[in-house]
């Protein structure tokens, strides 16, 4: 009986990437450095996309997240007036909350990630465009919209806490 060790072993160093990015991401002071770190969780997932055989994904994974998402979050940073206010994120604020949620949220996924399940044998890779398409733009076209409406509300959110703060400051100069 052969066992194949690669694929596992560069899921585990793909899964280590991804968590090890999440977490950086989250947890650095530096907006930048968390930019960059996230660029870098994009790419392990695009390496999962690979593993699992799905080289468009993991193209357009690469294409739009690691390239366009990254370099609007750098740009946004780059036109962010900078502040001397010492100011904590609102999350950064919540570790002990949120280590007993993912606890709470990653003990199932292990249970059910460790039973062995007999599905059916990896399809071959390549090939997946055509179903993509079809799957999103037909059985799933509802959930695309709702998607991208989610993330326009998400960026005109970020827009007016944004401007919110400013308005803040600009106050508190005043009141000085």
């Amino acid at each position: 009986m052969t066992f194949d060790f690669v694929e596992p072993v560069v899921f585990a160093v793909l899964s280590i990437g991804v968590i090890a990015g999440g977490v950086a991401v989250v947890m650095l002071n530096r907006i930048t450095a968390a930019a960059l770190l996230m660029a870098f969780t994009f790419l392990s997932m695009a390496g999962m996309f690979v593993l699992l055989g799905a080289e468009t994904i993991a193209a357009f994974q690469v294409l739009i997240y690691v390239g366009a998402i990254t370099v609007l979050i750098l740009y946004g940073v780059m036109f962010t007036k900078f502040s001397t206010s010492p100011r904590a994120l609102f999350f950064q604020k919540q570790t002990p909350l949120a280590a007993v949620f993912v606890a709470a949220v990653a003990v199932p996924i292990v249970i059910v990630a460790t039973l062995s399940f007999t599905g059916a044998p990896p399809r071959p890779g390549g090939g997946d465009l055509p179903a993509l398409a079809t799957s999103v733009f037909t059985d799933f076209a509802f959930p695309f919209e709702i998607a991208s409406v989610l993330l326009l509300a998400a960026m005109v959110g970020a827009i007016v806490l944004t401007k919110r703060d400013d308005q803040e400051e600009a106050a508190a100069r005043r009141r000085r």
